[in-house]
């Protein structure tokens, strides 16, 4: 029932991405890695719209927020929830772990290397990267890890000052936790990049490597 509801979740992201998009024309995204479309830097964005115009779109009708809400204030305990959510399968506390569409509208993605020349991604392509992401990795996770005994050792994690270069946003990659599953010691990267900003810390997506 749960990958059910990811397919149905995603073909609606899909629709209402194509729907927001027929007007733009077309273009050369990024890279077709969706975990980290971010690491082919060196591929122009062909963009038709003024970055203004395009935040002025994906804005519609969200709430503007201040700072972001849930996650957690260390790496630690972002690593423990996230193994303790995929060990219970509460995908309503990890939900919460995530930044949500209007955090990233405001706070995270004007400060994003994708909003500045010579990129000038629209904000409603990354966003639908990264759901895709999180859906895929979300339901591969909890079919490998669901149900077994896991405790955090540590989370290893790469400053990622190509992402996020200055300003009020840190950003961290390549986070992969290290915990005890029975008599096994394994690494695993259950989520993508790190943002922090005002203390506060959430993930951009729940992209996982197998």
């Amino acid at each position: 029932m749960f990958r059910g509801m990811l397919h149905l979740g995603l073909g609606a992201l899909f629709l209402a991405a194509c729907a927001g998009g027929a007007d733009r024309g077309s273009r050369t995204t990024a890279s077709t890695d969706t975990s980290q479309p971010w690491r082919k830097p060196g591929d122009k964005i062909d963009s038709i719209l003024p970055m203004p115009e395009y935040l002025r779109r994906f804005r519609e009708g969200l709430t503007e927020p201040t700072r972001f809400e849930g996650g957690e204030t260390s790496r630690g305990a972002l690593g423990r929830r996230v193994l303790a959510g995929i060990q219970r399968r509460d995908t309503a506390d990890l939900a919460k772990l995530l930044v949500s569409r209007g955090e990233f509208a405001w706070l995270v993605f004007p400060e994003h290397l994708y909003a500045r020349p010579p990129y000038e991604l629209d904000p409603a392509i990354f966003w639908m990267q990264l759901t895709a992401a999180t859906a895929s990795g979300l339901e591969g996770s909890l079919r490998h890890y669901g149900g077994k005994p896991m405790a955090l050792l540590a989370v290893t994690c790469e400053r990622d000052t190509l992402q996020i270069r200055q300003g009020p946003i840190t950003a961290w990659s390549k986070c992969g936790l290290r915990y005890r599953s029975g008599d096994s010691v394994v690494t695993h990267r259950l989520f993508g990049t790190i943002v922090e900003r005002d203390g506060r810390m959430k993930l951009m997506s729940l992209a996982s490597e197998f």
